[in-house]
């Protein structure tokens, strides 16, 4: 399984790609068949990776809703940053989201374009009503993108601004 869009492959990592991501970076990029360009994640990612397979394993049937999907750039056919969902959608037809792209990618529109194509997918799912993703207050890029998939702030706390996607 994986979602194509124009620039951007979406490929969801199984049990194995997760924890292949912690152990040895660059041996699940060559699982995945893509250039390895690290291979080692930073501390913030590894934790990401951790969380998701703990929750992968938990539900290894529904793993789509539970891991984190590699975005990877088609063109040099490598992973430019990662995009998650973290859980089926709940009794309100909510599915959250969570994103980011490799600073030396960023501004070129792809954290934008993944996003739409996995919103797109996910309320392919009639279940799905709303998609939500929050944002830290300065975080004026993420606010960008959300703005440009159509996204409206619904709730605000001292750090945070929660956004919505209607179906």
């Amino acid at each position: 399984m994986k979602l194509d869009t124009k620039r951007l492959k979406l490929i969801p990592l199984k049990v194995q790609h997760l924890a292949l991501a912690v152990d040895n970076y660059g041996e699940m990029a060559t699982e995945l068949g893509v250039r390895v360009t690290n291979t080692i994640l930073d501390e913030e990612m590894q934790y990401a990776m951790k969380v998701r397979l703990r929750k992968v394993l938990e539900d290894e049937k529904n793993y789509l809703w539970l891991t984190n999907w590699a975005v990877v750039l088609k063109e040099e056919n490598m992973i430019i940053g990662y995009i998650m969902i973290k859980g089926y959608p709940n009794k309100n037809g909510e599915v959250i989201v969570g994103y980011g792209i490799e600073e030396e990618y960023r501004k070129n529109g792809y954290a934008t374009e993944a996003l739409k194509g996995l919103i797109q997918w996910i309320f392919e799912n009639p279940k799905a009503k709303q998609v939500i993703a929050d944002t830290e207050k300065e975080n004026v890029a993420s606010h960008k993108v959300l703005g440009n998939v159509g996204a409206v702030k619904y709730k605000e706390t001292h750090e945070l601004i929660w956004w919505k996607i209607e179906k």
